[in-house]
């Protein structure tokens, strides 16, 4: 896609502090970090959504460079432990409509907190069903 912002940089348009690239993926410091070491994981070839990449061959292999950034930061020392996010739709806060991965080192003691509570209607045991049931019949 022409104007999106993770093309450019994967066709090397935009420069950044890329530490890893392969046919498949591309990863790059996050400009605005949560952390030291926040890196953003994305697949070469454009997908707007997580749920529209339906090459399987990407798929293997974006999960492949979460894998090896993710080692990579650990075996350099940034962190030994590390959160994987990804917003998929402006419902969930997607801000770049280019699939990507956020892979933030984590520290003892640290500042950020990414705890979600617990919705407890949707937890109780009615709705668990209802849930089950409804996933069950899509498959």
């Amino acid at each position: 896609m022409e104007d999106c912002i993770f093309c450019g940089i994967v066709r090397e348009e935009i420069s950044l502090y890329t530490i890893y690239k392969d046919e498949i993926a591309t990863a790059f410091l996050d400009i605005n970090p949560v952390a030291l070491g926040h890196t953003l994981v994305i697949p070469n070839k454009h997908f707007n959504r997580l749920d529209t990449v339906n090459d399987e061959e990407v798929m293997k292999r974006l999960m492949n460079a979460l894998i090896k950034v993710s080692n990579l930061l650990i075996t350099s020392d940034i962190c030994t432990d590390f959160t994987i996010l990804s917003d998929n739709g402006v419902n969930a806060q997607q801000d770049i409509m280019h699939t990507h991965f956020h892979i933030i080192p984590r520290h003892h003691n640290e500042k950020i907190e990414l705890k979600l509570a617990t919705n407890k209607e949707v937890a109780n045991a009615k709705n668990l069903k209802y849930t089950y049931n409804h996933l069950k019949k899509s498959l």
